[in-house]
């Protein structure tokens, strides 16, 4: 029998290898697919789960880019408050994405985006059936110096 978090944690690599592919604009960010896609964003930020409020579930590092050596990327598993599951990804100390379950199967229902570093989440992904959308890891989370301020 699978271990509930060891599918937790597979779903979430599986959520995020759309991350390995190559930017689709010049901001990093995909073009919003069409009225009803699965792309939003929204300059003051969309609500993230306090991680704080939250219970830590564990961790993984997975290597979602070639750009540093190893696995690189940290992911934390967190049960909100409200007993949602979510994940934190984060490269150089810099947390750039967040997936969300909110209905308790498998895969991520959402993912939050911080493109350029900010701590604000400005691009929410949902996938829909029939739907995927593409996106990279932001650039600024392979700058030294943009690890080093936060």
């Amino acid at each position: 029998m699978v271990k509930p978090w060891v599918l937790f944690l597979l779903g979430g690599w599986l959520a995020l290898q759309a991350f390995s592919a190559p930017p689709a604009t010049a901001q990093g960010l995909p073009e919003i697919a069409g009225e009803g896609g699965p792309i939003a964003r929204r300059a003051e930020g969309f609500d993230a789960p306090n991680v704080a409020r939250s219970k830590f579930l564990g961790w993984v590092r997975r290597n979602l880019t070639d750009r540093i050596p190893g696995d690189e990327t940290l992911f934390k598993q967190y049960v909100d408050e409200w007993g949602f599951q979510f994940e934190t990804l984060s490269i150089n100390g810099i947390v750039f994405a967040i997936n969300i379950d909110v209905d308790g199967k498998y895969p991520f229902d959402i993912t939050l985006m911080d493109a350029d570093c900010d701590g604000v989440f400005e691009t929410k992904v949902e996938e829909k059936p029939g739907q995927r959308a593409d996106l990279s890891i932001p650039e600024c989370v392979f700058r030294p110096a943009t690890a080093e301020k936060r």
